[in-house]
């Protein structure tokens, strides 16, 4: 927390520890015009590439500063909040929202190996993901839900501003028959009264039993000798 001068007779608050340079008084009310919470702006989400450092905070804001290449407006680290053994939030004091320095910054994919998105986008994403494991799986949730109001500020979900809030799907076009119910119904009705059709199966007929033998033979025969025969134009 404290840095001590090389001669002994100073001392001072790290700066990585400093206040942003700009704080409101009232900061956890404070929001844009979208909605957006002040904090939720300047918050990220990050999944380090070991699994093990996110529960000691200090480990992930150092990585994050080392080897980020953060954008010196976003220095210093103000806060690492651990989700799970392998993600966290971490509050930075600049605003993360501007689209062009954030895809800069994210194209040179830095710290290597880290996946990294903004609070509010990660937000967006789980609360899809959630909606699909519910049409897919109802029974499957956890019936035990999560007080949000109970979490610290930093951990709760981003309310996400008009850009991000998803359109509602076109309703479909429904074709009405212009015939009336009751004659529809009565079409119904016939249909299901008429008695189901059944086919006749055929037999195959029994062979003769006084066909001579050698029947097959004979008229083997008499097939080659009409082929051997000339026909009438070799003949001319």
């Amino acid at each position: 927390m404290l840095e001590l001068s090389s001669n002994g007779y100073h001392v001072r608050r790290k700066p990585s520890l400093y206040p942003p340079k700009y704080l409101p008084h009232n900061s956890f009310e404070v929001t844009d015009d979208d909605g957006l919470a002040f904090w939720d702006q300047r918050t990220i989400y990050v999944e380090p590439h070991l699994r093990n450092i996110c529960p000691t905070p200090a480990k992930v804001a150092y990585w994050l500063a080392e080897h980020g290449e953060l954008r010196p407006k976003w220095l210093p680290i103000q806060a690492v909040h651990t989700l799970w053994n392998s993600c966290a939030f971490v509050v930075l004091s600049g605003s993360v929202m501007h689209d062009d320095v954030w895809q800069k910054w994210r194209a040179a994919d830095k710290p290597e190996g880290w996946k990294i998105t903004t609070k509010v986008e990660h937000t967006k994403r789980t609360a899809e993901y959630v909606a699909l494991l519910k049409a897919e799986n109802p029974r499957g949730m956890r019936k035990n839900v999560v007080d949000e109001s109970e979490l610290p500020p930093i951990a709760r979900p981003a309310v996400l501003p008009m850009a991000y809030t998803n359109k509602a799907p076109p309703e479909k076009t429904v074709q009405v028959s212009s015939r009336k119910p009751e004659e529809e119904m009565m079409e119904i009705t016939a249909a299901a009264e008429e008695p189901p059709v059944k086919h006749k199966r055929k037999r195959r007929k029994p062979k003769k039993a006084n066909k001579p033998a050698g029947g097959d033979d004979a008229d083997g025969d008499d097939a080659e000798g009409a082929y051997d025969e000339p026909s009438a134009k070799r003949r001319g």
